[in-house]
């Protein structure tokens, strides 16, 4: 705003002289007059500039602000604040793809929400966003330095770093631990599935091992963290 009024002053200013000169020149005024005159063409533009000037800058301010929102909701999912789907692949695809070049460990782990659609049925879609939200919430805060989370489906989450399994078996370890303990009227459980990149994998085979993990709990009885280094199942 201060850099607005300044050019708006100048701008004004240097109208205001070249008017002066105008009148004096071409028209014959008197110095009052066109002294006069001029000032008072110097009160009006600097007005009208300066209330333009504050429209022009809201105008801007509610663009920007519209701009942030439809990028929010590009990357971001509307119910949880975590990484929409897209995005999160998109990000996932960059990490593998550094794991991959520079010989570094990449560990993905992915949370789902067990008995999730039963949930929905018995105390509805409002109740079932509201434990989305909070499971959420333990994620992100838990996050370290270069770990993404997002939804990876209507009631699972994955969460991905440059680790190795035994750094994200203790960080699944631990989230399973936080979320049994949520303040809930409705008791939340999860299985939660880890695995590592191999140097055979590609990206779909690491998201398949993590899912047959997830699998693999759940078949134990849910409500617990299991670990998958070689297929289960078969396509």
């Amino acid at each position: 705003m201060i850099k607005s009024f300044l050019i708006d002053f100048s701008l004004s200013t240097v109208f205001s002289v070249v008017l002066y000169f105008l009148l004096m020149k071409l028209l014959g005024l008197n110095v009052e007059s066109a002294y006069i005159i001029t000032v008072i063409a110097f009160s009006v533009i600097f007005i009208f500039s300066l209330i333009l000037s504050f429209y022009l800058h809201k105008i801007k301010q509610k663009m920007d602000l519209l701009n942030l929102q439809i990028e929010k909701l590009n990357k971001f999912d509307e119910i949880t604040d975590v990484y929409n789907r897209n995005f999160l692949l998109e990000n996932l695809q960059k990490y593998f793809d550094i794991s991959k070049r520079k010989n570094i460990p990449l560990s993905i782990m992915i949370v789902d929400i067990d008995n999730f659609k039963r949930i929905n049925e018995k105390y509805g879609f409002e109740k079932g966003n509201e434990i989305l939200k909070k499971v959420s919430d333990v994620l992100k805060n838990n996050l370290r330095g270069m770990d993404i989370v997002g939804r990876y489906s209507s009631d699972e989450f994955l969460i991905a770093s440059f680790s190795t399994k035994e750094e994200f078996l203790k960080l699944a370890s631990r989230i399973h631990e936080l979320l049994k303990n949520i303040n809930s009227e409705i008791n939340i459980e999860v299985s939660i599935g880890v695995t590592e990149r191999n140097s055979f994998d590609s990206l779909k085979d690491m998201l398949r091992k993590a899912q047959e993990a997830v699998y693999l709990a759940q078949k134990k009885g849910g409500n617990r963290v299991d670990f998958l280094e070689h297929f289960l199942l078969i396509e």
